[in-house]
């Protein structure tokens, strides 16, 4: 349905006219859509695979602090870097501060 009402627009008034109307109708749905945030991890991740063919390299180092509250140490590492440490309060947290800390070393590069 909506795809033969852009078709028509289109026939009718020209190419102008249509990319105004679809920006109209749906600028908050592309708005959000450029503004997805991709984590640190998987920009990481896709940068090691584009320029090594392999995967960051995540290590535990430790767990601190007590059960109710633990912090995690995390490292990563890709290929021809040095390792990156990252702290947080989950694993996950921990490893995205390592892989943010890596990328920031490379952007200084």
């Amino acid at each position: 349905m909506c795809e033969s009402l852009i078709g028509a627009i289109y026939i009718d008034r020209g190419f102008e006219v249509v990319e105004k109307f679809i920006f109209d109708l749906w600028k908050d749905q592309l708005k959000q859509s450029s503004e997805i945030k991709i984590d640190a991890k998987t920009k990481l991740q896709e940068l090691s695979l584009k320029l090594y063919k392999e995967l960051p390299k995540y290590k535990d180092l430790s767990t601190s602090g007590p059960a109710h509250k633990p912090i995690f140490k995390v490292s990563v590492n890709i290929k021809k870097s040095k390792s990156f440490i990252g702290e947080g309060s989950s694993k996950r947290n921990a490893e995205q501060k390592a892989a943010q800390s890596l990328l920031d070393s490379l952007d200084n590069e």
